[in-house]
């Protein structure tokens, strides 16, 4: 298997993949109005096509890749993709990114297929605060998601996103989850992207503050997560583990890993950047894995050093969470 190097000396051995750009949240940071414009089905890659895009980049050394959407459990052949994915040859990871609310319905049937562990998406443990993130009564299907993934054994990481300027987010409670379960709640900064680009982002350092005040003492934890741009702390009191994912007060572009594609076959080799190249084009003209791996190769090359400044226009659900 060989290592992918882009000209900065990063080794690029990450890949998501968004197989979807629908979403039944109407988060307001992300997708806030209940009509949009979706790609026609006919647009996705199929599960055929996403088979070949990972085998492509899996025999060129990405062993991990991360399925998000949009909500990818809106896929009804999530299974299937997953399996088809976990089947391939070298892979070492095959995880997912979901807002959890159908995910207790289908979690055991994904780990069979061979899903490793899932980021869930939740910014409040209030029900009235939930509704008025994301336009939906739907708290009590997430917290039962997080429930069955304790139950079979599904590693869960919580990520949640504080609202700056909404005053009723109380993001400290979902620290709780940690304190309950064995899993990982991370605050993630907002970040300047379609809606998102309304909301100042809250420092990691403040909430870090916030959470000593509360709960005492924190150490920080040593991670063999190679490229995770999460820093992890522990607490005696907690089952589970608190990080912080800082990409405005702290940039981690010299370290990224990682390239994404979205539900129509874009290839962005940096989240704040427009897409550039497309795999869906590059299929439909008969590519075959060799032809997509030097495709790949010569993009990754290409890859910019850093995303401190934006030109990326579209909505995060259309990019890919």
């Amino acid at each position: 298997m060989n290592e992918q190097t882009d000209r900065f000396g990063r080794h690029i051995d990450y890949m998501r993949i968004s197989v979807t750009d629908r979403c039944n949240l109407r988060c307001v940071y992300c997708m806030p109005k209940e009509q949009q414009q979706f790609l026609p089905k006919t647009m996705l890659l199929t599960t055929q096509q996403w088979e070949m895009i990972c085998k492509a980049a899996i025999e060129m050394g990405i062993y991990k890749i991360r399925i998000t959407g949009g909500e990818p459990l809106l896929r009804e052949d999530i299974v299937a993709l997953v399996e088809r994915i976990a089947n391939i040859k070298g892979i070492k990871r095959v995880v997912m990114t979901t807002n959890g609310v159908l995910l207790a319905q289908k979690a055991n049937r994904l780990q069979k297929a061979g899903l490793q562990g899932v980021n869930i998406s939740l910014d409040t443990l209030d029900r009235m605060q939930y509704k008025i993130l994301t336009k939906r009564d739907a708290l009590a299907d997430v917290q039962k998601s997080i429930a069955v993934c304790q139950e079979i054994g599904m590693p869960v990481k919580i990520n949640c996103v504080p609202v700056g300027g909404l005053e009723k987010q109380d993001y400290l409670q979902v620290a709780m989850l940690a304190k309950q379960y064995p899993v990982a709640v991370r605050f993630i900064e907002m970040m300047p992207i379609g809606a998102g680009a309304k909301y100042q982002p809250i420092q990691n350092e403040i909430i870090q503050k916030q959470l000593t005040e509360i709960y005492g003492l924190w150490t920080q934890m040593h991670t063999e997560e190679i490229g995770s741009p999460a820093v992890y702390w522990e607490n005696e009191n907690f089952l589970g583990k608190i990080g912080f994912i800082s990409p405005r007060s702290h940039s981690f572009c010299h370290a990224c890993n990682r390239i994404r594609i979205t539900a129509e076959g874009k290839l962005k080799l940096c989240l704040h950047h427009p897409a550039d190249g497309d795999l869906k084009i590059l299929l439909e003209n008969g590519a075959d894995t060799t032809q997509i791996k030097q495709y790949f190769a010569q993009k990754i090359w290409q890859k910019p050093k850093d995303g401190h400044t934006t030109d990326e226009k579209r909505p995060m659900w259309r990019i890919g969470g």
